[in-house]
């Protein structure tokens, strides 16, 4: 309890260091609660992604994935920027997607945020606020940056630790309709002989009504002749 007031003070010190915008950020903070709470999660999705990594393992690839709940199917359609003529299919039956918003966007219940202004970012008023766990963990958002108008997070840093390796990354999210999703990723990774680094740039966004069943079915293997 007494390290929650501690950090419940140095927030209040924080703000009140601002002056006039304690009041403003405290009210953008109920409003970005508010938006991830209302905020419309869809059914079912289908999106591409490339991905580039290199230092520990260099990569370079393009996915199209269809999600539904927990179920993923996720086809590798080009690697090493070369189209495969039929894609590697990858079924993954239990799956929680990693780059939702709502499992990586800090909540006011488990971070103090610190306000560090107004700003401008890809045309778009955001505030930016420092964030701190309550709680440490191998993942923690060490900034965000919420958009003015919708009051949902448009920018995300962190920090992360595992395998022997630390993280430092950002995300990037954006409209798509009514929903909110992520646009890119670049993370850089210390720790072992060489740094890795990785991006991720997603497109294309569905949200069909339904996916049938066979989507998330192994493909069966192609049959083939007999040779005498």
């Amino acid at each position: 309890m007494r390290l929650q007031l501690v950090r419940v003070a140095a927030a209040v010190l924080a703000l009140a260091s601002l002056g006039a915008t304690s009041t403003e950020s405290t009210s953008v903070i109920e409003r970005y609660a508010d938006a991830l709470a209302a905020l419309p999660r869809p059914d079912n999705m289908i999106f591409e992604f490339s991905v580039e990594q290199s230092g520990l393992h260099n990569l370079d690839e393009r996915h199209r994935v269809y999600r539904r709940g927990v179920q993923e199917r996720d086809e590798t359609l080009a690697v090493g920027g070369v189209a495969l003529k039929v894609p590697l299919v990858r079924i993954v039956p239990d799956s929680a997607y990693k780059y939702d918003v709502l499992t990586l966007a800090p909540k006011p219940a488990e971070y103090t945020f610190i306000y560090a202004g107004l700003r401008t970012i890809n045309g778009r008023s955001v505030y930016a606020f420092h964030t701190q766990p309550a709680l440490a963990g191998p993942f923690a958002a060490s900034d965000v940056l919420i958009d003015a108008v919708r009051f949902l997070p448009l920018v995300i840093a962190f920090n992360s630790a595992g395998g022997g390796l630390k993280a430092k990354g950002r995300v990037t999210f954006g409209p798509q309709g009514t929903y909110w999703v992520a646009r890119e990723a670049s993370v850089t990774a210390t720790g072992r002989a060489k740094d890795a680094r990785e991006r991720i740039v997603w497109s294309r966004y569905r949200f069909p009504e339904m996916l049938p069943d066979s989507t998330f079915s192994a493909p069966r293997p192609v049959a083939t002749a007999l040779q005498p």
